[in-house]
């Protein structure tokens, strides 16, 4: 969808998906199995979105490939929510959790860029439209939008193995 909306898009996947990932779109495609992906990141220029869908190691270096005090966010969507809310209940987990994703907002603010973490809820509706957009994804086109370049991680930027 960023790339509809005329982002750079840059994708971390395996080199068996590069085609595909490049099919969809993807500018740039940095093969996680050739090396470290943030020294192949190095190359290029700093991202004003990273939408980060493995969390884990790359959390620790990727907000630094984000263009500081320009509005650039990192969206996470691996999140400690679930997590904190079975170890603790629902009042200890949401505590827990708020007081992570604040200690995490203003560390990075003062680094002059945006923490977030994101969730999803599937939505007929709303797949719907995305299905649309993207029948119509060439001969979409939005003015004045700022975001320019986008990173995305792969589900299996870190080595996991899932049936292709």
């Amino acid at each position: 969808m960023v790339k509809a909306w005329g982002a750079h898009v840059t994708v971390t996947c395996s080199q068996n998906a590069e085609r595909l990932v490049r099919d969809l779109g993807a500018d740039d495609v940095m093969d996680y199995t050739a090396g470290p992906v943030e020294k192949q990141l190095q190359t290029l220029q700093k991202f004003d979105l990273i939408l980060d869908n493995i969390g884990g190691e790359s959390e620790k270096w990727a907000l630094d490939f984000l263009k500081p005090w320009n509005g650039a966010k990192y969206v996470t969507l691996v999140t400690p929510v679930l997590h904190n809310t079975d170890r603790l209940g629902l009042a200890g987990g949401m505590m827990q959790s708020g007081v992570k994703i604040g200690c995490k907002v203003l560390k990075h603010l003062r680094k002059g860029v945006y923490y977030r973490w994101g969730f999803f809820a599937p939505s007929g509706p709303t797949l719907d439209e995305i299905s649309e957009m993207l029948e119509r994804y060439r001969s979409l086109c939005v003015s004045d939008m700022s975001l320019r370049s986008v990173m995305i991680f792969s589900f299996c930027s870190l080595g996991c193995s899932h049936g292709q």
